[in-house]
């Protein structure tokens, strides 16, 4: 997202959260906007109907009316509305992410995007997801993956930070250990 566009998101997207605050439907707008973003992303033709300079705003307006009707809270449909009036739903998409963002931010909740080698059980993504919130310090809401090509172990992202525990990058450091000629036998 260009730094211009996020600014405008952010506009709306706290402008939006403190409505949903007051009138306590957060985690309603929460689920449409999780809903909203995997359509998107899901959809090439969805994503660029929402970009395109081509058909105008209330034709667009109309589409996303049809659409939301019934999938989706009034508090939803109205701001899409309000998106479509001001010519900004070509946002809509930046708009919900930034939401998701700003309520899990203002909850205290990161999220760790987990890859592991193999399918894990739920007992075990809940103890990896623990250890994790004990190392950030924050509460964590785990998204898991499998990646084979990792070996074994995990690799976890959280923002800007990746732990890797993977056995493909122990064996890396193990052989930088041994062309550095540092490894002792103990």
């Amino acid at each position: 997202m260009r730094m211009s566009n996020k600014k405008v998101a952010r506009r709306y997207t706290l402008a939006l959260f403190e409505l949903t605050e007051e009138l306590k439907l957060t985690d309603k707008i929460v689920k449409d906007f999780s809903d909203l973003i995997s359509s998107i992303e899901k959809s090439k033709e969805l994503k660029l109907f929402l970009k395109t300079p081509i058909i105008n705003s209330p034709k667009k307006g109309k589409v996303l009316d049809v659409m939301l009707k019934g999938r989706f809270s009034d508090l939803t449909i109205k701001f899409v509305n309000i998106l479509v009036k001001k010519e900004r739903e070509n946002l809509l998409h930046d708009i919900c992410i930034d939401f998701l963002d700003l309520v899990n931010e203002k909850r205290g909740i990161v999220i760790a995007h987990i890859k592991t080698a193999i399918d894990i059980s739920d007992k075990d993504r809940k103890a990896l997801s623990e250890k994790i919130a004990k190392y950030s310090g924050k509460n964590v809401q785990a998204d898991f993956t499998v990646d084979k090509s990792i070996k074994g172990g995990f690799i976890a992202q959280i923002d800007d930070k990746i732990i890797d525990a993977s056995i493909i990058r122990q064996l890396q450091l193990l052989r930088e250990q041994f062309a550095k000629g540092n490894f002792t036998n103990n």
